[in-house]
């Protein structure tokens, strides 16, 4: 289905309402009230045969008796009737429609046949469908409602807000009326039949009067229109704060039966997130707050910490807690700006970050906003959050001088005033100030905010030549399915350029021992066989052989052991291999998600995998940053920086590795339902990696153990 133009829903010239009542109690009757209540510009059409005129407007019998080419249609019918109306809403050319109608997908088999039948409308006839089981939309520029949900809608800002939970959306909304700021775009995506949680992001995306995109999400359905609503958000420089939720098992599957979205594996959409650079945040407060701040300030054309000034040390404290506890730094003043403060402040105040001003900055208020304006000054500074605490008796005298500050800079200015009146708030957001509550819901969204700017910063200086297409043009070196053994995987790694250890696959035990001499002791054996997965558990591995007579001792250890284990078992021979010793074991996988395709873990290997749980996940294909991003994640990562004494590790070999073998996998991904390395070694600065072992299992094995 080509890209749907949403344009006739969210600005229509004309709106009909399917179902309207004459009685204003009912939620038939909300759309049409307030469009009259909110002087909509556009012709209404209310279509219901009992009335002859409805809320001042002229009602029509039915929809055949509409004229043509109406923009959107209101349907405000039952789920059963639903798709009918739809029908002869086409038949009239109507060019967009919402649907209020619950009772499809999320109640069973007989509504997901009925929501089946209305994509199936909708991709025949083009025409974008909002939900069904949706709360409506708005777009208040135009004094477009049509939403039953009880919103005031009283202020409008740059802020797009998209729902897959109408309730949870309309209590943001109100979330967002206590912060001062409002939703200009405000759509409940319902059950999305036919129109995207992401078609959303990619239209208000282009939107003049758009400069943030704010949503509550439960799951994604279409990754290429997901990867693209992001793609289209991020060219128009605008940031998308995503709360997604579903975490816990309980919860996923609340989603799945809520919308039908798929819920998904919490860690990928992290990941995919922080890939693509979404803010995502994890309450409703942390999604409202966010919001307000993306909704107001500046940002900072330079990288820095963060310069808070207060006039209470406590609060002073809290802030600067809460940096280093969120990841952000405070910034380092330079000397030119403490002996710029000394000069300006009480002696009694603190110059250093966090600068304490003290309650007698009010004796000296022309001092005041020269001392934000130094703070602001210093290169090290990217965001300046000021704390007040002085009652609403002084705000007349400095919000002022916080505007004029704010006009000055081109950095982040972010005000916490603490219990301020309607007046003071009204005042404060009148000005352009950016507030908000409380000193820690102001540092974490300060934080959402310095790491997007970092992220978009790493963003534009990546540069990934190796795209998902290229990667495709790459000839497969042969049928993956036929790399049935460690052997056979290590040796198609190595054929994309990942090192493994030397050796070769022996039939007998002269074989075995000429190879061993020839490669040196130490060495290992392992068998060699499709139908054997724990090698170690079954007596399948002997490691540490350093004579001849070890070597063959191990041999035949091995081949006893699978005759009585797994006398059935194809054995394709032994795998005899250089001993590794040095080195920092680490984990590699790739596993296939329904939505995002071919996925990559990293972790520490050996035992640490499933005693620590220390591993990261991000979507292939891997940039060099990404796997860098992966590597420092993890919270084994000193280990590899060299801890004890120890060398360092070969961090960029290991960053080499992980982008080829996420593009193995890519490649792969047809043949590949899971890969596991495990150990891959580390070796020191300029060593290089070594995949010691490695299993596959294929998309064909997953689908026969079903």
């Amino acid at each position: 289905m080509s890209t749907l133009n949403l344009k006739p829903m969210f600005s229509p010239k004309s709106i009909a309402i399917i179902g309207a009542s004459g009685d204003e109690r009912k939620l038939s009757a909300k759309p049409l009230v307030n469009l009259r209540d909110h002087s909509y510009k556009g012709t209404v059409y209310p279509v219901n045969p009992k009335y002859e005129e409805v809320a001042g407007y002229k009602c029509y019998k039915n929809i055949k008796s509409l004229p043509e080419n109406i923009d959107l249609a209101i349907v405000s019918v039952s789920a059963e009737h639903a798709l009918a109306v739809l029908e002869q809403l086409a038949d009239r050319s109507i060019k967009s429609a919402v649907v209020y109608s619950s009772g499809f997908s999320e109640i069973g088999k007989e509504g997901r046949k009925m929501q089946q039948n209305l994509t199936e409308f909708i991709n025949r006839t083009s025409i974008p469908v909002c939900g069904p089981n949706s709360l409506g939309f708005n777009n208040i520029n135009e004094s477009v409602i049509a939403t039953f949900a009880p919103i005031e809608f009283n202020k409008s800002d740059k802020v797009a807000f998209i729902t897959q939970s109408g309730a949870f959306g309309t209590f943001t909304y109100a979330m967002a009326k206590d912060l001062g700021f409002g939703y200009n775009y405000f759509v409940s995506t319902g059950n999305e039949a036919g129109v995207d949680f992401f078609d959303y992001v990619e239209y208000f995306a282009h939107q003049e009067n758009i400069g943030v995109i704010g949503g509550y999400i439960e799951g994604a359905r279409d990754i290429n229109k997901m990867k693209k609503g992001i793609r289209t958000a991020e060219l128009n420089n605008k940031p998308i704060i995503l709360m997604k939720v579903g975490s816990s098992q309980s919860g996923a599957e609340a989603a799945s039966s809520h919308t039908s979205s798929l819920a998904g594996n919490q860690s990928v959409y992290e990941s995919f997130f922080k890939q693509k650079n979404i803010v995502q945040v994890y309450d409703e407060e942390e999604l409202v707050d966010t919001l307000a701040l993306f909704n107001k300030v500046k940002v900072s054309p330079n990288r820095g910490g963060v310069g808070i000034v207060t006039v209470s040390g406590g609060a002073g404290i809290v802030m600067a807690d809460k940096c280093e506890e969120y990841g952000i730094q405070t910034a380092s003043l330079t000397s030119e700006t403490t002996s710029k403060l000394k000069e300006l402040l009480p002696p009694f105040a603190s110059v250093n970050n966090p600068i304490d001003l003290t309650a007698q900055i009010v004796q000296m208020l022309d001092r005041f906003e020269e001392s934000l304006n130094v703070v602001l000054e210093d290169n090290n500074v990217e965001a300046l959050v000021l704390y007040m605490q002085l009652g609403d008796f002084i705000a007349p005298q400095i919000i002022p001088k916080l505007k004029q500050v704010n006009e000055q800079t081109n950095k982040s200015l972010v005000i916490c005033w603490a219990q301020p009146s309607q007046k003071t708030k009204d005042e404060l957001l009148d000005g352009g100030l950016c507030w908000l509550p409380t000193p820690t819901r102001t540092i974490k969204a300060v934080k959402n905010l310095i790491q997007y700017n970092e992220g978009r910063e790493r963003r534009v200086q990546t540069k990934n030549d190796l795209t998902e297409q290229k990667v495709s043009e790459i000839a497969a070196i042969t049928d993956l399915q036929n790399a049935k053994t460690e052997y056979d995987i290590k040796q198609e790694l190595a054929n994309y350029g990942i090192s493994i250890p030397r050796g070769a696959l022996v039939q007998t035990v002269d074989d075995a021992v000429n190879h061993a001499e020839e490669i040196g002791y130490p060495v290992v054996l392992k068998v060699a066989s499709p139908d054997i997965t724990h090698k170690s558990d079954s007596g399948g591995v002997k490691v540490n052989i350093n004579s001849r007579d070890e070597m063959i001792d191990a041999y035949k250890s091995i081949i006893s052991n699978m005759a009585k284990d797994y006398p059935s078992a194809n054995i394709e021979g032994i795998l005899i291999e250089e001993m590794i010793k040095d080195g920092i074991e680490v984990f590699i996988g790739c596993f296939q998600d329904s939505l995002f395709g071919p996925c990559m873990m990293f972790g520490l290997g050996g035992i640490y995998v499933e005693v620590l749980s220390d591993v990261v996940v991000r979507k292939a294909l891997l940039s060099e940053q990404d796997a860098e991003d992966m590597i420092r994640s993890i919270k084994g990562y000193k280990i590899l920086e060299g801890t004890r004494g120890k060398a360092p590790a070969d961090i960029n070999a290991l960053i080499c590795a992980l982008v080829k073998i996420s593009e193995f996998c890519w490649q792969y991904r047809d043949s590949i339902k899971e890969l596991d390395i495990n150990p891959l070694v580390v070796k020191s600065i300029g060593e290089g990696v070594v995949a010691l072992d490695a299993a596959i299992v294929s998309q064909q094995v997953k689908e026969e153990s079903h």
